[in-house]
């Protein structure tokens, strides 16, 4: 190893891509965010250009050699992450036929619909290591099929988005991990190839489907025209690198069976490492490969998270954020100070973040957004504070369905946005009743795990335990207020099945 090697991520994101420079011990060095917009067509449905992440592959180096001041020279290896469950048909010639049509997408209800009439539900789940969902990408390729056949014929491969960053860099079409493959829906999990079975039952070509690669394998190395796009050398490797979920894995420091951590972003999920896919009785759970290509990450996923927090903001907290842009104080901060002020339990305001329907462990698109409980006598400031509550609930509620499948959870650690709230770190501790550790870069997890696939696949580091994962601190839940979420979340489980039919009915409006 070269202690002068950098390594140079993409992190491909929901709203923008975060590019990072690490040192050769893993440790983050320099990073950029150029964002991006999601198109919104219709109801339900969420796409992203694909040339608007190239642009920002681009734009994003540019600006960071030039603030960084780095070498170009110094960067030995690229290494690549991505957001999951998307659909981008390309051509023979790489050229998007499409736009991304990314994993908060829902318009293929009816080729769920189809996939169960030819497919036994729990048939699929025990293939796959995940249910049917209009979320994963075998259900968008059929709806590509069905609604637009020229597309469908056309594409030499359906990809993610971090394996078209991958052709992009260095000119090799079709090549995706196990990570990514795990949630097409489309993967014989246990035998980790195609599934020949559901892909010939269905009339979906299996040639379109990409070459299977663990994430430590080299793509390829940087063509000629990137390098000159990006400010670099022609030649440096490119490896393969993963899913997002999966690399925010190893960059949470979740390396053996066991080992847990939350991840709290736009969507927010519990993943646990476990030698084998787990497949739940009730479906609720979703299976996904490691980087190594080996191991299984048991995941449940909370729709919407932060984003539900960003709702609130635009739309409660208005004048507390026109004061914060007055003033110039941070509205996270703000936001944090009023809600502490409340009492635990946010004087019997309850929150239900079902702003797009929820995943585990309910699998119920119709699912509303909700504040119940308020009377005359409630303030903003109790909403406030509901919300950090509300998604707390709902990701106990994912760790209940980890324990009842017998997977212990003994601490998690906390990485995403979302952690770097100390009051929602609190609450989540004791409304989890579990000690929590708080990684010291949690914006950067992912970014930090597609570096240790790169660097573990040039040789920088002899395995992904060698590189750097630091933490900031600790949270030790409190018995007291441990006893009084638990009275709390014994209510909050409760209002789901009381109000599933007005749900229901108000989807049938």
């Amino acid at each position: 190893m070269n202690t002068d090697d950098l390594i140079l991520t993409f992190d491909i994101g929901t709203t923008g891509n975060k590019c990072t420079i690490f040192d050769s011990a893993g440790r983050k060095m320099f990073a950029e965010t150029v964002e991006y917009g999601t198109i919104y067509p219709k109801p339900g449905w969420a796409e992203q250009k694909p040339e608007d992440f190239w642009s920002s592959v681009v734009t994003g180096t540019k600006r960071l050699l030039e603030k960084s001041g780095v070498n170009p020279s110094k960067i030995a290896v690229i290494g690549l992450s991505g957001h999951m469950n998307g659909c981008i048909p390309l051509d023979g010639s790489g050229e998007a036929l499409y736009n991304d049509i990314i994993h908060s997408d829902s318009r293929s209800d009816e080729e769920c619909k189809m996939i169960s009439r030819i497919f036994d539900n729990s048939q699929v789940y025990n293939i796959t290591g995940n249910r049917i969902d209009p979320h994963y990408t075998l259900p968008k390729i059929l709806w590509l099929k069905n609604n637009y056949p020229d597309v469908y014929k056309s594409t030499a491969y359906f990809v993610h988005s971090k394996d078209y960053i991958s052709y992009k860099l260095t000119g090799n079409l079709g090549i995706t991990d196990f990570s990514d493959a795990s949630l097409t829906c489309a993967l014989d999990i246990k035998n980790k190839r195609w599934s020949e079975e559901l892909l010939k039952g269905l009339g979906v070509d299996i040639k379109k489907f990409p070459e299977l690669r663990k994430s430590t394998d080299i793509a390829g190395r940087l063509s000629d025209e990137a390098a000159a796009a990006l400010g670099l050398r022609a030649g440096i490797p490119v490896v393969v690198g993963g899913g997002d979920a999966a690399c925010a894995t190893k960059g949470a420091g979740v390396m053996e069976k066991g080992q847990t951590y939350n991840y709290i972003g736009s969507s927010s999920w519990v993943s646990t490492l476990n030698d084998a896919p787990l497949l739940d009785k009730g479906r609720r759970v979703l299976n996904f490969y490691d980087l190594d290509g080996e191991n299984c990450n048991v995941c449940g996923t909370v729709q919407c998270a932060t984003i539900s927090y960003d709702w609130v903001l635009n739309n409660i907290a208005k004048f507390e954020v026109e004061g914060a842009k007055k003033t110039g104080e941070n509205v996270f901060d703000l936001i944090d100070g009023i809600a502490a002020q409340v009492p635990a339990g946010s004087n019997g305001v309850f929150f239900l973040p079902y702003l797009m329907g929820e995943r585990t462990p309910y699998w119920d698109k119709n699912t509303k957004g909700a504040f119940i409980g308020f009377t005359l006598f409630n303030s903003r400031e109790d909403l406030f504070r509901a919300t950090y509550e509300g998604i707390a609930y709902a990701l106990r509620s994912v760790i209940d369905v980890l324990e009842e499948n017998g997977l212990n959870i003994d601490q998690l650690t906390l990485i995403g946005g979302g952690a770097k709230s100390r009051l929602w770190n609190d609450i989540m501790c004791n409304v989890f009743g579990k000690p929590l550790r708080i990684h010291k870069f949690p914006r950067e997890a992912t970014s930090l795990g597609a570096a240790v696939a790169a660097g573990v696949g040039v040789g920088i580091f002899k395995d992904f335990k060698s590189a750097a994962v630091e933490y900031d601190r600790e949270c030790q839940p409190d018995s007291q207020m441990v006893e009084v979420y638990n009275k709390h979340y014994a209510i909050y489980k409760a209002m789901y099945p009381c109000l599933k039919p007005v749900f229901d009915g108000i989807a049938g409006l």
